[in-house]
């Protein structure tokens, strides 16, 4: 949305395209941008539902854009993009999330290290058996060997379970040669993280026609800072701050254990994004916060909430262990003025190796040790370096990516006055 309306702004006229599970959704307006639903199947492996190509035709006849600018990617995306080409339309397509090429949707090789990204149906089928089955790789390529042997018979079912417990590999292949060709025929693809400039060659996208452009701060966030006023920052107390989904793949437990570890009680640990305990792993983290009255799990809040808690934070953590394309919390801890600490699977590692800092290896005792070590520098600082710290980079935002991408456009389209986005 933010993209949209910073290319309104180059007076771009644009909508969005929504493809969504809602059934007969109509046409509505969100902040004054139109958005035109599309209707699509439950996953993004399945085949588009039954009379899409009439669907899409009908969208884009009516619409008549220069450009699609695809930020998700499925068959249903696949086979728009192949009818958009066909009617005259280049395509572009921005690489948001390794869930787009990884159906783990992390980015790791059977849940541990990076994988290379290249989406290859016997490997990831293995590796998708894996996270379902548990135990053993064995095991896992043993339900690979039975799916790709007898799968294809219930490749005509559809859009069911059955299907997808049987066909996982049949379905993988699909995805692959779709993601090849949908990523072939772009004018351009857009890496938002510098690991993922790989991923996009790898799975065919044209060299050439890579570009690594980041995430920005919405406009929005920008707007609630500023009315925020100046940091609220305790003197005496070191109060480090996650915010974002309270999830195993983000790291929360690493941050939590490798801070309780620390006898200080100058510290405080704030986790903001909380949704109360909806299974085993937050039932961990509420008996850590329990044992600890240092830690506050704080409840998920808005926007204007979110920025007064970066303003109170010295420390924002990172703590990931799956691969992040950004993320955004960099850009808005670095916006804030407080130092941030992050994994090595961040997608911006330069920005973070140049302003925060890397705790490597990601775990709980590194994350003691790095926490210990920043309350020690901070009672070594004097008022004046504090105060210097605060808000003192010029941190990206969408105004700047609705910039590159209208440059990007005018590049490969030749100069034509882009009206779509998809």
């Amino acid at each position: 949305m933010d993209l949209v309306r910073g290319l309104a702004a180059s007076g771009v006229v644009g909508a969005v395209l929504w493809l969504t599970n809602e059934v007969e959704a109509d046409e509505l307006e969100s902040d004054g941008i139109r958005v035109l639903p599309l209707a699509a199947p439950p996953m993004r492996v399945d085949a588009p539902v039954t009379g899409f190509r009439s669907l899409v035709e009908r969208v884009l006849t009516a619409e008549r854009p220069d450009w699609l600018h695809f930020h998700t990617f499925g068959l249903s995306e696949a086979f728009t993009a192949k009818v958009a080409q066909e009617m005259g339309i280049k395509c572009a397509f921005t690489y948001h999330s390794p869930a787009w090429t990884c159906r783990r949707e992390t980015g790791l090789l059977f849940g541990e290290n990076p994988c290379d990204g290249e989406v290859r149906a016997w490997r990831c089928s293995v590796c998708q058996s894996h996270a379902r089955l548990g135990g053993s790789k064995l095991l896992a390529s043993a339900a690979t060997a039975v799916s790709s042997a007898a799968g294809w018979a219930a490749m005509g079912m559809g859009a069911t379970a059955l299907r997808r417990r049987t066909a996982f590999f049949q379905d993988n292949r699909r995805y692959r040669a779709a993601l090849r060709e949908f990523l072939e025929s772009c004018e351009f693809t857009v890496a938002c993280a510098e690991w993922s400039v790989g991923v996009l060659e790898r799975n065919g996208a044209k060299v050439e026609t890579i570009v690594h452009a980041p995430q920005g701060l919405s406009v929005g966030f920008l707007e609630n800072l500023e009315a925020a006023g100046a940091a609220r920052r305790e003197s005496g107390i070191l109060c480090v701050g996650y915010v974002g989904r309270v999830t195993e793949v983000k790291g929360v437990h690493l941050l939590m254990e490798g801070f309780s570890k620390i006898e200080d009680p100058t510290l405080r640990l704030r986790v903001v994004g909380w949704e109360g305990v909806v299974d085993g792993y937050t039932r961990r983290l509420a008996g850590l916060a329990e044992k600890d009255p240092r830690i506050s799990l704080i409840a998920k809040t808005d926007q204007a909430g979110v920025v007064r808690e970066y303003l109170r934070c010295d420390v924002i953590a990172i703590p990931s262990t799956s691969l992040e394309t950004g993320p955004l919390t960099l850009f808005e801890g670095l916006a804030a003025g407080a130092r941030v600490l992050g994994s090595e699977r961040l997608g911006q590692i330069s920005l973070l190796r140049s302003h925060g800092r890397v705790v490597h290896p990601n775990t709980s005792e590194m994350w003691g040790r790095e926490l210990q070590r920043e309350a020690a520098c901070k009672v070594a600082m004097t008022e004046e370096e504090r105060g210097a710290c605060s808000r003192s980079l010029a941190v990206r935002n969408t105004t700047d990516v609705s910039g590159e991408m209208l440059q990007l456009y005018r590049m490969y389209g030749n100069d034509a006055v882009c009206r779509g986005e998809g």
